[in-house]
């Protein structure tokens, strides 16, 4: 790979940080850019998994206060979480790069319609009061068990699914479901690295040229990224993640 690739891996870090940091939604991006680079589909998802670690990992710092305030349940939840990307990089391995083809389009339509009906998906049920959620525990449990299975096998949206669920079993505030959010994701996060490590699909120095990137643009960038509408960049990440899709369907079907 030529210094170029990495340059654009980095700058492509950089505004990933930043987007991470305004919206979110930054792995719909910088999973292709790696396949620009060289990376087959399932290095980039590979690396994806590296190159946006520190963004969860920081905002467990940023939410240390809220997450001593939701510790019922913490381990068992950091266990699900452990759990589940565990099995969700082990079926990645063991599936292979023919059945994760397959799978793309259809993951892609699913990380999609989360990241742009979660939001509102959200807001409708914390305004649905008769739904009382925090009676449905185990139910809650169980669907984030499933995303931390989709999340360990790709993992693009699956931010937003967790926030979703937790609005609707919990009557925690946001902050307090981001914090549990953050610690969760950097758990099966940091599993699933170790399993794709040990089976060599992660290649180490495009994925350290984009987290490099990603933590420039998450830190020193977040003043700049404030001034920017939140709500203008989901709406470019969504049109660009819907693009994404088609193109998966027409390349992959």
């Amino acid at each position: 790979m030529s210094i170029t690739s990495y340059l654009l891996l980095f700058a492509g870090g950089v505004l990933g940080g930043v987007i991470n940091v305004m919206a979110g939604g930054a792995g719909f991006m910088t999973f292709p850019l790696f396949m620009a680079a060289g990376l087959s589909e399932l290095e980039a998802n590979a690396a994806n998994f590296v190159a946006l670690f520190p963004a969860n990992v920081v905002g467990t710092m940023v939410y240390a206060k809220e997450r001593m305030d939701v510790r019922e349940h913490l381990q068992l939840r950091l266990g699900l979480a452990a759990a589940g990307g565990a099995i969700g990089s082990w079926l990645l391995v063991w599936a292979g790069e023919a059945s994760f083809h397959r799978a793309i389009p259809w993951l892609l339509v699913f990380a999609t319609a989360s990241f742009g009906f979660g939001p509102a998906l959200k807001n409708l049920l914390e305004n649905k009061t008769s739904f009382e959620g925090a009676r449905w525990l185990w139910l809650s449990l169980l669907l984030e068990f499933l995303v931390f299975v989709y999340g360990g096998y790709f993992g693009l949206g699956m931010g937003i699914i967790l926030l979703a669920i937790h609005a609707i079993f919990s009557d925690i505030s946001v902050h307090h479901a981001n914090a549990l959010r953050n610690i969760t994701i950097s758990v099966m996060t940091m599993i699933s690295v170790m399993i794709l490590a040990r089976s060599g699909l992660i290649r180490w120095l495009p994925s350290l040229a984009m987290m490099a990137g990603a933590v420039v643009g998450g830190y020193g960038m977040s003043k700049i990224a404030r001034r920017v509408p939140a709500g203008k960049v989901r709406l470019g990440i969504l049109a660009w993640s819907i693009v994404l899709t088609g193109f998966a369907f027409w390349k992959y079907s």
